[in-house]
């Protein structure tokens, strides 16, 4: 599901917990400032996530290219000893 979709669906949620004249009270306009809020919210913690998920990748990825060069070296001690 798309962020902007999702973001719909928040609003329409929240309309149907309205009686007609709450919605008549907040108008057509608020609830499209309402559907523009959730969906930046909704895009920076997606944003967010994305940016900590790929940090943890390159994280792992330098963590992994440390353990091979390990692994080279003993390889190499093991064939020089040989």
């Amino acid at each position: 599901m798309n962020i902007e979709t999702h973001a719909y669906q928040v609003v329409d949620g929240f309309q149907k917990s309205l009686s007609d004249e709450q919605l008549k009270v907040l108008g057509k306009e608020s609830l499209e400032e309402l559907h523009i809020l959730i969906e930046a919210a909704l895009g920076k913690a997606i944003s967010t996530a994305l940016h900590d998920t790929v940090k943890e990748v390159e994280a792992l990825a330098q963590s992994t290219r440390k353990r091979l060069t390990s692994i080279e070296r003993l390889e190499q001690n093991c064939d020089e000893a040989l």
